[in-house]
């Protein structure tokens, strides 16, 4: 049986992401110019690869919460429209839109699992590993105080796993690289990050 063909909307999202990607993949090599990253260190060059690769990761994650919030208000305005019917022929049709969009939105849960936003700097996640560069997304961004250059203890239950250090901060997502990893740990999905105290 022939696969199904991709939808127009589909599509679209598609040439949106791929062109978003460009974008920044662009804007990097701007960057790259206006400071000399050609002429830097192989460590600094491989960290602003690794910045480069979690740009991508957070581009997705501020896609993800763009499309959850579309989808919120699709669910709220069908279940209005069928509260408000009181025929029953339209009553009928108006819960069937409303259904409809509670599985959209079920399967835009599902399709990207997301992670609750923290409350805090001291009660964030790690949402994401790279496991080749052992980079870091975390569920917490600006909204939260977060700011680049800001450390973070890593932890799995009461254990002390190590420390990292934002690179780049959005809204509700950063970046960050892990520090004094204990010896043989792999940082999960799922670990807790607290923010280290400032002097």
């Amino acid at each position: 049986m022939a696969a199904p063909a991709p939808r127009a909307d589909e599509l679209l999202m598609a040439q949106a992401e791929a062109r978003a990607y460009r974008e920044a993949w662009l804007e990097l090599q701007r960057r790259d110019e206006v400071l000399g990253v050609a002429t830097l260190s192989n460590d600094v060059r491989d960290s602003h690869e690794q910045v480069s690769r979690l740009s991508g990761e957070l581009i997705r994650a501020e896609r993800f919460s763009k499309e959850m919030t579309e989808q919120m208000k699709r669910v709220m305005e069908a279940a209005s429209q069928w509260a408000g019917e009181s025929l029953p022929a339209k009553k009928a049709a108006a819960r069937a839109e409303f259904e409809s969009a509670k599985r959209a939105l079920a399967e835009v849960e599902k399709k990207n699992q997301p992670r609750a936003v923290a409350s805090g700097l001291t009660d964030a996640q790690v949402v994401a590993v790279d496991r080749e560069q052992q980079a870091l997304v975390l569920n917490l961004g600006l909204r939260q105080g977060a700011k680049e250059g800001m450390p973070f203890r890593i932890l799995r239950g009461d254990k002390v796993l190590g420390s990292c250090r934002l690179l780049e901060v959005r809204e509700l997502v950063s970046a960050g690289l892990p520090e004094e990893l204990a010896e043989g740990v792999q940082i999960q999905v799922g670990d807790r990050v607290s923010v280290l105290a400032q002097k």
